[in-house]
């Protein structure tokens, strides 16, 4: 079961990455500087936390164990599991820091050199978590295309239908429903 709530836990995974910033990334040629660590959009999804975590070395979607069934002490650093979300399945890394013990990301940027600003990236962290969370179109598209009407077209067969709209898109063109 979770044991801190989603806000509090973006507040975990910020203050420890703002760590891994100071500490372990200053001065690093593929940072972008126009970045700062940002945690956004965190909240209860399947009874996990998942969240978008803005750096300026990377996005990831961060994903916190919280259902009963986790055993993610187990995984080895670098492992990979698929989680399904409404929006597709997306396979995480397993990962460690000290301050938050297990958790997953899945990588959306890395380096992050191609965001000009922190709202850019911030946006595009947002876009990303709402498609994530969002269910795809799950019913099959309309079919557009009258198989059988097109067989009759392509037979020459009559096809009164056809011919009137036809007709109609000619007498308003410019040529007055001349051919060619």
């Amino acid at each position: 079961m979770m044991t801190f709530s989603p806000e509090v836990q973006a507040a975990r995974v910020a203050a420890a990455f703002e760590r891994i910033h100071d500490e372990q990334m200053a001065g690093l040629p593929l940072l972008n500087h126009a970045l700062g660590v940002a945690t956004l959009g965190f909240r209860e999804h399947a009874g996990r936390v998942v969240g978008m975590l803005v750096t300026p070395w990377m996005m990831s979607v961060v994903l916190l164990p919280g259902v009963e069934d986790d055993d993610w002490q187990a995984m080895a650093l670098g492992d990979k599991q698929t989680h399904a979300f409404p929006g597709g399945s997306f396979r995480f890394l397993v990962n460690r820091v000290d301050e938050l013990g297990v958790f997953q990301v899945h990588s959306v940027h890395s380096p992050m050199r191609g965001f000009p600003s922190q709202s850019a990236a911030l946006a595009e962290a947002a876009g990303f978590l709402e498609r994530l969370l969002t269910p795809a179109n799950a019913e099959p598209q309309q079919d557009l295309v009258d198989e059988e009407l097109l067989g009759r077209i392509l037979r020459g067969e009559a096809v009164p239908a056809v011919d009137a709209a036809v007709g109609a898109m000619q007498a308003g063109s410019p040529e007055g429903g001349r051919g060619r």
